[in-house]
């Protein structure tokens, strides 16, 4: 292969002649070198681009203080390149020796890795051998003191929102930060009851439990399947805490398996779409509440449009009362979140406790008004003291749950650990994912046997926690003491609470989810995928149902992916003047394709999923398809054979040494004419046919041709000058079997139409799977080059001397260097 040797590449500017760049190509040995001064004016593409003379010297003497380099080596391909420059050596181990290895490493008793193992499975002890009584003491107590005023009313409101009753939201308030406070790795997040993850439990609750007797299942209803044969066997506390164990089992397996990085794959979107669909369901199940309605709640698809068709049904029917009380405290607490909170901090650090007073006087008013038996009130009803005694939950209903319980498995932890890198970030400390799915099961198998439900981290619980000085999860310490307090001594004082105050709360707690929608506008301006990802979750979360939105959103997301991967960037690369830069020609104004070169850029991994997009691209961008320039060579060798054949016959006197000679300077006519006339130098070329009717998809040659030969011919078929595919393959991170076989595809079908096909920039792992597939065993390593401007030079020498020095019509591609 020939070779430039030397080439020197010089991008010092001096003083007073910013536009002239003198490059050579050295002589090497005996090698050919060739020698050329450029003096390129850009006056032309600064008047293009509305660069003016003041700022052409303002970027002069801007470039002159920047760094310069100059490079003076030999052009490589990759084989010269390893054959001069000796790699790593390969260290192979057996299956053997790798497990010695893992072994002596992982496997082995001491102080301190003992001490190591304490920290990495109770965080708490490394956090509290770092613990500022002074500094962090103050701030942890008035933290606790406030999530523990917000705990009491959510935790109860959540309760009801899951199915269950609500003292048993009290449980879950105490039982999940106590536990959380020794496993888990985040500071700054409150565990305890979540809007979302109760939703989702109370759709199975509702179908399982005795207490369901009002639950309409669509889906049962629409298929015509029977219910259950467990249905209407456990109590409904039983059935969520049989469901909370099961998750536990699902995190903590999750865990032993270290597949905490799975969360990755629910996207922002995904997560805030999902979110947000959940939370019409989360205002849907509590409007019937603020109504005061007694109607049937739905389940399975198209839910929420049964519910609403329900209401509307019986809207008449509302209870004045229960509509009254529920706007007063909704007005209340509007009025205290947007005005009240930020003057109140000036003198607390702490937020209005408004949800508590409201509990407190809606308790008290009930008490005293008798609004249950006046007013036809629904309220909490008895709640027992004390705490409940531990017993392992019912597990022969997991059958019938394991598909929910997966979900909200997912979802719990998903939420943990958002939260938790979301603080972590902001004060500077890990969270570990694997620690944080350790934990969510440890929580929720401790809260399942003590009558809880599922556990999550709250967004609306942090935020305040966070913002009310919070260092480190003593905080929990604190919030559990006051709720220990509650349940031992004041449980009952809350038995008159109306259900519609809480229904309340729940709504007003809704305000941030809802202004989500506000940022749907740029979502949809910064990037149309993410939008649709938000979109399709959100509208299969709340029109079908909410376990099924979350498997369609992690669908459609994967989608999305494969499409980007089977679809990718297919960049053509231009060079920058006097430089060895070349980017993408779409993007760049002063870059220019080379002529007779075609540089291409596939923006992906090639393999069998996109092999045979990256196939028919290579034909678009090259304007050449290989297979469709065969067949028109094969219909002109005929055509000019027949042709031949006719003008050298002259009857049956003419002997066979005349027809040889007239054949032979026929010939010669013909090749001298292709010369002149055929750019592609082709072997056999009729003279006698118009080759523009291929700039108009071939329409014109359909009569010289036949129909079927033009078929879809692109523009510019026969009479292109490319010479040169050079494929840059350096966003190759691999490359599979039946990738490799499209490139030798490639290579071997470009070859047949004289268009030689060169590799850039591949990788080692991509070489190395050339040299497994057996890529070298008919196609040359050569073709393989170490950069792309090194190929370049390769074909700027071969055309030179076998195409560009041979017709004076050619373009003078040397004139660019």
């Amino acid at each position: 292969m020939p070779h430039l040797g030397k080439v020197a590449i010089s991008n010092a500017i001096n003083a007073g002649a910013a536009g002239n760049i003198n490059r050579a190509f050295v002589p090497d040995g005996d090698k050919k070198s060739y020698a050329f001064t450029t003096d390129i004016s850009h006056q032309k593409q600064d008047l293009q681009a509305g660069i003016t003379s003041d700022d052409k010297s303002k970027n002069v003497e801007e470039k002159r203080h920047r760094p310069r380099y100059v490079v003076d080596r030999a052009t490589y391909t990759q084989p010269e390149f390893d054959s001069e420059f000796a790699r790593v050596p390969a260290t192979k181990h057996t299956f053997k020796e790798q497990a010695g290895m893992f072994a002596r490493e992982n496997v082995y008793c001491s102080w301190r890795r003992l001490g190591s193992l304490l920290m990495t499975v109770l965080p708490f002890l490394g956090i509290m051998r770092r613990y500022r009584v002074r500094e962090y003491l103050l701030n942890d107590i008035m933290a606790g003191i406030t999530v523990a005023i917000m705990q009491i009313p959510q935790g109860m409101g959540y309760a009801m929102l899951a199915a269950v009753p609500p003292v048993y939201g009290l449980y879950v308030s105490f039982f999940g930060p106590l536990v959380y406070f020794f496993f888990g790795t985040s500071r700054h997040v409150s565990i305890g009851t979540f809007a979302v993850v109760s939703l989702m439990l109370a759709g199975s609750v509702n179908r399982l439990a005795s207490t369901a007797s009002t639950e309409v299942n669509i889906t049962d209803s629409l298929t015509r399947t029977e219910p259950s044969i467990e249905s209407g066997k456990y109590s409904a506390i039983e059935v969520a805490s049989s469901i909370t164990l099961l998750v536990a089992f699902f995190q903590l397996g999750m865990s032993v398996l270290r597949l905490g990085s799975l969360s990755t794959y629910l996207s922002d979107q995904l997560v805030v779409g999902f979110t947000t669909g959940s939370s019409v369901h989360v205002f849907t199940s509590q409007v019937k509440r603020v109504l005061g309605l007694d109607i049937p709640s739905f389940s399975g698809l198209f839910n929420i449009v049964y519910t609403y068709i329900e209401i509307f049904k019986r809207i008449a029917e509302t209870n004045i009362a229960s509509l009254v009380i529920s706007l007063i405290c909704i007005v209340l607490l509007v009025l205290s979140k947007q005005f009240l909170d930020d003057k109140f901090k000036k003198f607390a650090r702490t937020p209005v406790p408004m949800e508590l007073l409201l509990v407190i006087s809606g308790t008290s008013l009930s008490y005293v008004f008798n609004f249950g038996a006046k007013y036809d009130l629904e309220i909490v009803g008895e709640i027992p003291t004390g705490l409940p005694a531990p017993r392992l939950p019912p597990i022969d209903i997991w059958s019938a749950v394991v598909g929910d319980a997966f979900a909200v498995a997912i979802v719990a932890f998903t939420v943990n650990l958002s939260l938790g890198k979301i603080f972590a970030k902001k004060h500077n400390y890990e969270v570990h994912s694997n620690q944080e799915l350790f934990a969510s099961g440890i929580v929720n198998a401790v809260t399942s046997c003590f009558s809880g439900f599922i556990s999550s981290a709250s967004l609306s619980r942090s935020l305040v926690q966070e913002g009310a000085g919070c260092k480190t999860q003593i905080t929990s310490l604190v919030s559990c003491s006051i709720l220990l307090f509650v349940l031992l001594f004041l449980g009952p004082l809350f038995e008159y609470l109306p259900n519609c105050v809480l229904a309340a709360i729940i709504l007003v707690a809704l305000k941030g989810m809802f202004l989500q929608y506000k940022k749907l506008l740029n979502l949809f301006r910064h990037s149309k995928t993410d939008f649709a990802i938000w979109v399709v979750t959100w509208a299969s979360t709340v029109f079908l149902d909410v376990t099924y939105g979350l498997g369609i959103g992690v669908g459609f997301s994967l989608l999305t992916i494969i499409w980007r991967t089977n679809h990718p960037q297919v960049a053509v690369m231009g060079r920058l003047d006097d430089t060895d830069i070349y980017k993408d020609i779409s993007i760049y104004q002063p870059v220019f394709e080379l002529p007779c070169i075609k540089i291409v850029r596939f923006e992906a991994s090639l393999y069998f999923a996109n092999a045979e997009y990256f196939r028919n691209m290579l034909y678009a961008v090259s304007e050449v398809t290989p297979t469709k320039l065969k067949r028109v060579r094969r219909h002109m060798e005929k055509k000019l054979e027949k042709k031949e054949g006719i003008k050298c016959k002259n009857g049956s006197q003419q002997s066979l040494e005349s027809q040889n000679s007239c054949n032979s300077k026929e010939s010669a006519s013909s090749v001298q004419s292709l010369e002149l006339q055929n750019p592609l130098g082709l072997t056999n070329f009729d003279p006698s046919i118009d080759l523009s009717g291929f700039r108009n998809d071939g329409l014109e040659m359909e009569e010289t041709l036949g129909s079927e030969e033009v078929v879809n011919m692109p523009v510019s078929v026969t009479d292109t000058d490319l010479k040169f595919m050079i494929i840059d393959c350096s966003m190759f991170s691999y490359v599979d079997i039946t990738g490799v076989q499209t490139l030798a595809q490639i290579i071997k079908e470009y070859d047949e139409v004289d268009i030689m096909v060169i590799l850039v920039s591949c990788r080692h792992n991509v070489r190395a799977m050339l040299q497994q597939s057996g890529f070298y065993k008919t196609l040359s390593a050569d073709r393989l080059f170490l950069t792309v401007h090194d190929a370049v030079l390769y074909a700027v020498q071969s055309t030179s001397e076998k195409y560009l020095l041979k017709s004076a019509s050619a373009p003078n591609i040397l004139g660019h260097f």
